[in-house]
């Protein structure tokens, strides 16, 4: 839990925190075979209509009020969001919040790390996946109990089952956007089947009775489960091709180690049996309903930019008092009575106004914390984030409003930059949109395409910036227009809130329709954390002909020190690769920068263009051959 929540604030450290979902589906197909072949043991049958009805019981009241609570939240706080929160709703009360997400291409990794609020119901995917799997999988193991006889051959059969799904994930992945094989039912059910045949192979009336040996033997792997869990949760990042299925399999195998260690009676169970470790498991369903909506609406209310870990406790604490709101007042409830009973209690209570005493002094407490919490979530954001341009954080908040750069264009970014924000609180020159087939400065010209052969005469320059294409960030957006100063037809392809998931499609696509120059400039660490397996990716998308310069970051993020560190080693170790260290040119001049301590005022985007010709012109002695095999197409 604690993973996936860290993963989902942006916590550079957990780069691999989603797959503790893949943790949640392992004990979730555990649980539920086992519930459904003790069902079978004790009646000869599978009752699936009181499964289903005890399933619903216990998942439905939640989530019901969770989106009622995010919808009437959303609609105030974010009304623009109106028509796509509709259809978020409707698939999130189908269980169908996956599918929606695929065919709506919502992309589950690049809202991660952004400085922007992301969709508050794009969480439900998961969710989606285990009840789908809740109405399916009962009537597989029918099947499998009633025409498979022994353990043995059912264990089989539901791993094959599992590596089927696996064999999905791997021929349908695709290295631009691997959203697609991670939300899909089909494509995300081996941690689901690997829980159902851990307890196929190990129910819990037998592991509850194993003698002291085999005890200690699941301890083992339960350590080692924890391990591997560990290590992939700080190593992997959602762009890894060794994730699908490879990383997502390893997970779950972890996961059914430590599953089995904590179902057992050694010494993982006693540690999982702790009261705080207890607690905290009765209430993860509600924490994970409502840690999502609590991110994204609150960064919605403060607007785009980095946060802070007092902001994370902040989000926290708000998370786990509306949970516990939820488990006390609903969730518990109507377990225990039963949904008719509870609301007849509930109509009372409002009818009547007799709350028991006791009742009132647990409520009272927990909203008034609430509402300090989410009162200091709005306040705080203030001082935990360096303010915007004078007079409205105007710059940036203009810019996150949709001013970008993009490749619809095709034309490079040339403006005249303003000196100062100007009263209207409109974005400088330097960051207004191109208008599609024009340059951003109305007298500019579009470049005619041309090779880098043909442009390398004695006229220009050693570099012409037609050999140049630059993909970046909103600080790259910033510094367009000194970009095209230094390096005239350079082509920049720059969109705020770009992080290096993105900036990785963006790249394949110009790969495939041969539209990438002889040098490739990339500034992708402003908006997220950036692995060593991105850097490996990004090195073979442009091709060994290439020359790739790396643009590093600085400003107030928390994962600034380790994208500077991987983009450091990749130019040191790496061939035709060289790092544009925009954060020591910068460190030292800050007051070249916006308020925002982040975005290059125009003086500042000058700086950032000299050092990124300095980093391309350091590989002109070593070089690769010039790209004059074939006509250029594309973007050049």
């Amino acid at each position: 839990m604690l993973a996936v929540v860290g993963f989902h604030e942006g916590v550079s450290e957990l780069s691999g925190g989603f797959l503790g979902v893949d943790v949640f589906f392992v004990l979730s197909g555990f649980l539920i075979t086992d519930l459904l072949l003790t069902q079978y043991d004790r009646l000869g049958r599978l009752d699936l209509r009181d499964f289903w009805s005890r399933r619903a019981r216990r998942l439905f009241p939640a989530l019901a009020l969770m989106l009622i609570v995010v919808t009437a939240a959303a609609t105030v706080i974010e009304p623009g969001q109106d028509a796509s929160l509709r259809l978020a709703l409707l698939a999130a009360v189908t269980y169908t919040s996956n599918w929606y997400q695929i065919l709506h291409h919502v992309s589950y990794f690049a809202a991660i790390g952004l400085f922007k609020a992301p969709p508050p119901l794009d969480h439900l995917w998961s969710l989606a996946i285990e009840e789908q799997f809740y109405l399916i999988w009962p009537v597989i193991l029918w099947l499998l109990i009633i025409r498979l006889n022994g353990r043995r051959a059912r264990v089989t059969a539901t791993l094959i089952l599992a590596a089927l799904s696996a064999l999905a994930m791997a021929l349908q992945y695709s290295p631009a956007d691997p959203s697609l094989v991670y939300y899909g039912t089909d494509t995300h059910a081996s941690a689901l089947l690997i829980g159902a045949a851990l307890a196929l192979a190990l129910p819990l009336a037998m592991v509850a009775s194993l003698p002291a040996a085999q005890v200690r033997r699941l301890d083992a792997a339960g350590v080692v489960g924890l391990v591997l869990l560990a290590w992939a949760a700080g190593h992997f990042s959602g762009t890894d091709r060794a994730v699908y299925p490879g990383g997502l399999i390893m997970a779950a195998v972890g996961a059914a180690g430590l599953v089995a260690a904590a179902a057992s009676t050694g010494v993982i169970a006693a540690m999982t049996s702790l009261p705080p470790l207890r607690w905290v498991g009765i209430r993860s369903y509600g924490i994970y309903l409502w840690h999502w909506p609590v991110i994204a609406l609150a960064g919605a209310i403060t607007g785009p930019g980095p946060t802070s870990a007092w902001l994370w406790l902040i989000e926290a604490g708000v998370t786990i008092a509306l949970a516990c709101g939820s488990w006390r007042f609903v969730e518990a409830p109507i377990l225990r009575d039963g949904f008719v009973a509870t609301c007849g209690r509930w109509r009372l209570l409002i009818d009547e106004g007799l709350r028991p005493v006791g009742a009132r002094r647990r409520v009272v407490p927990i909203v008034v914390a609430a509402a300090a919490l989410i009162a200091a979530t709005m306040a705080g954001y203030g001082v935990a984030r360096p303010p915007g341009p004078p007079t409205a954080s105007g710059l940036l908040r203009q810019v996150a409003e949709g001013q970008r750069i993009s490749a619809a264009s095709q034309a490079s970014a040339q403006a005249t930059a303003a000196s100062s924000p100007p009263a209207s609180l409109r974005p400088p020159a330097s960051l207004r949109p191109a208008a599609a087939g024009r340059s951003a400065s109305p007298e500019a010209k579009l470049p005619p395409p041309a090779s880098a052969c043909q442009t390398a005469t004695a006229r220009l320059p050693k570099v012409s910036g037609r050999q140049v294409t630059a993909i970046g960030d909103s600080v790259m957006v910033a510094s367009a227009a000194a970009l095209n100063s230094t390096l005239p037809g350079i082509y920049i392809n720059a969109e705020v809130g770009r992080a290096m998931v993105n900036g990785l499609a963006v790249i394949q696509s110009l790969a495939a329709q041969h539209g990438l120059r002889r040098y490739v400039v990339v500034g992708l660490g402003t908006n997220g954390p950036v692995s060593t397996a991105q850097i490996r990716q990004l090195r073979h998308l442009i091709g060994p002909n290439r020359d790739l310069i790396l643009v590093n970051t600085f400003g107030p993020m928390p994962w600034e020190a380790s994208v500077n560190a991987v983009l450091d080693a990749a130019a040191r170790h790496t061939a035709h690769v060289s790092l544009a260290n925009w954060h020591a040119a910068i460190a030292g001049h800050t007051s070249l920068l916006w308020s925002d301590g982040v975005h290059p005022q125009p003086s500042g985007a000058k700086v950032y263009a000299r050092i990124v010709l300095a980093a391309i012109e350091a590989q002109l002695p070593h070089a690769a051959a010039p790209l004059c095999d074939r006509p250029v197409n594309g973007p050049r």
